[in-house]
């Protein structure tokens, strides 16, 4: 049997911060009963299906799933690096598809990415300067002057002094490329930060110092952000609210705090138990059988988990479940009631 990815739990050491305001205003990003279709020898291959969430200012949520599940996917498409098969990507509620020339170029300085692996994202023959400019220089929104102190005051909110603006990446540590990554991405005042697994790549205590100043880059200055990842710890750490998506769909949705501790899709539990413990000292707990991860050339049928589930009934290989309200969240699975647990 193969558990899901073995992730290291990081819990930086700060001081617990009040929750955030509710969100105001309309949502900055927005995915529509999204979906994504890949033409494959052996068939369709279905990435993505019917997945909808939201963003809103000021709001961090967190997108949860093993590898396979779907997350690139809908990464590139939220950035309009690939078009949905069904469904739309919402920007200030307009559909990206409807937009000109001129609003995708507000969408692309609004929506900014920090990626996985700043040893490929960061270009090796452009100087740290050049590499947080060039979004500044290809707007020409501001003089020569301007671009060199934004490109200073993004470094220092970062915690990188000045003077590594004339240095290349080769330079710097992995630690230290991915807050030029970050300072870049801050550059053109975004609205909404799409963090792709920006830490599994780092040292865990790189990672701690990392999502420190992600969390208070959100604090200081009301940054959205999506935060996808497949540790839940560090999800709980970073974000308000958690969508887990299974084989392309979404399986639980909730408050972060509460998914994050008291699951109620056995998928999302699964998850949970597979991240190692905090604390090295404490008692292990099993990890419920995950079995192997179902081709989704061809899923199974019903519920697509059940073939891996523990608790897995003949109404689940027969019929698959819809995601539905309850109390705690939103949940796909036959074992969850609209009341809570059946």
């Amino acid at each position: 049997m193969t558990p899901p990815d073995r992730a290291l739990r990081v819990v930086p050491e700060r001081a617990e911060t009040p929750p955030r305001p509710a969100p105001s205003g309309p949502p900055i990003l927005e995915a529509r009963r999204l979906g994504r279709a890949f033409k494959v020898r052996g068939g369709l291959l279905h990435a993505l299906s019917n997945v909808t969430l939201s963003c809103a200012p000021g709001t961090s949520l967190g997108i949860v799933g093993e590898s396979g599940c779907g997350k690139t996917t809908l990464n590139r498409l939220l950035l309009a690096l690939d078009r949905p098969t069904s469904g739309e990507v919402m920007f200030r509620g307009k559909p990206l598809s409807d937009m000109s020339r001129a609003e995708m170029r507000v969408y692309r300085r609004a929506v900014q990415p920090v990626f996985q692996n700043p040893y490929s994202s960061l270009s090796p023959r452009m100087k740290v300067r050049r590499i947080i400019a060039e979004p500044l220089s290809a707007s020409r929104e501001m003089s020569r002057a301007g671009v060199r102190d934004r490109v200073i005051e993004v470094l220092e909110q970062v915690g990188l002094s000045a003077d590594v603006a004339d240095r290349l990446p080769s330079e710097f540590s992995g630690g230290q490329r991915q807050r030029i990554a970050i300072a870049r991405a801050l550059a053109s005042r975004p609205e909404l930060l799409l963090l792709d697994e920006p830490v599994s790549s780092q040292d865990i205590s790189i990672q701690a110092q990392i999502l420190n100043i992600l969390k208070d880059l959100q604090e200081d200055y009301g940054l959205a952000t999506l935060f996808v990842s497949h540790d839940l710890a560090t999800v709980r750490f970073m974000c308000d609210e958690v969508v887990v998506i299974y084989l392309g769909r979404v399986v639980e949705r909730g408050p972060a705090a509460r998914i994050c501790t008291t699951p109620d899709h056995p998928y999302t539990a699964a998850l949970l138990a597979a991240a190692l413990p905090a604390d090295p000292a404490a008692p292990a707990t099993d990890t419920p059988p995950m079995g192997e991860l179902p081709s989704p050339l061809s899923p199974p049928s019903g519920c697509a988990y059940h073939t891996r589930c523990p608790f897995a009934q003949e109404i689940c290989k027969q019929e698959r479940p819809v995601l539905k309200e309850t109390p705690r969240g939103e949940v796909a699975c036959h074992r969850v009631s609209a009341e809570g647990w059946s």
